[in-house]
């Protein structure tokens, strides 16, 4: 019986659907696409100021999945493996710029100080002339960019969202499809696991 998509369930899960896609149905992946490539896109444009390569990764993503079908493991998170190489294409695609960017990262404490003012990002300014703060800053992003490397994906990948990316605790619970109460839980893991890996303070 062929599989058409005005007949497959909505209330499919994910990873079934992959599955299904995975076994010859490719209703299915289309289907996938049409539930992620709003998230997908999304998550690229809150980083990366540039339409036409936020619609090339976009396709990369989808690309890569399909690529990568038959290593998929049905008992992991379909939501965050593509949001992990979504991720990975984005830093890709840092890495190869060759212009120097600016590179921001939120302080790793409470939302709001004891005063209650919000906690600010840390910045590393581009355009100094003095070539040991140059090298410091290479030198500490190349150190938080192994760092973020060595997490756990599950606890990663919302990390990213929140400190790198700025997306709020709704957002990033709508985005890998897990409860607020559990992106929150997985944040402070992750920061502890961040204060841990990271060989110097930020």
């Amino acid at each position: 019986m062929n599989t058409t998509l005005d007949r497959l369930d909505l209330d499919v899960s994910d990873e079934q659907l992959f599955q299904r896609y995975t076994d010859g149905d490719e209703a299915s992946f289309r289907l996938l696409v049409g539930r992620y490539q709003p998230r997908i896109q999304g998550f690229l444009r809150k980083r990366l100021h540039d339409e036409e390569r936020v619609q090339d990764l976009t396709q990369d993503t989808f690309l890569r999945i399909h690529r990568a079908r038959d290593s998929y493991d049905p008992s992991r998170k379909f939501s965050t493996w593509i949001h992990t190489i979504a991720n990975n294409l984005l830093k890709n695609e840092f890495r190869n710029r060759s212009r120097r960017r600016e590179t921001a990262f939120s302080e790793l404490r409470p939302e709001a100080s004891a005063s209650g003012a919000p906690a600010r990002p840390l910045e590393f300014p581009s355009g100094g002339a003095d070539p040991e703060r140059e090298a410091y800053r290479s030198e500490l992003r190349e150190a938080i960019d192994v760092a973020i490397d060595r997490m756990d994906a599950h606890h990663r990948i919302p990390f990213v969202m929140r400190e790198v990316d700025d997306f709020t605790y709704e957002e990033i619970a709508e985005q890998i499809g897990i409860p607020v109460g559990t992106v929150k839980s997985r944040l402070n893991r992750a920061r502890n696991s961040f204060r841990t890996l990271l060989p110097v303070p930020v």
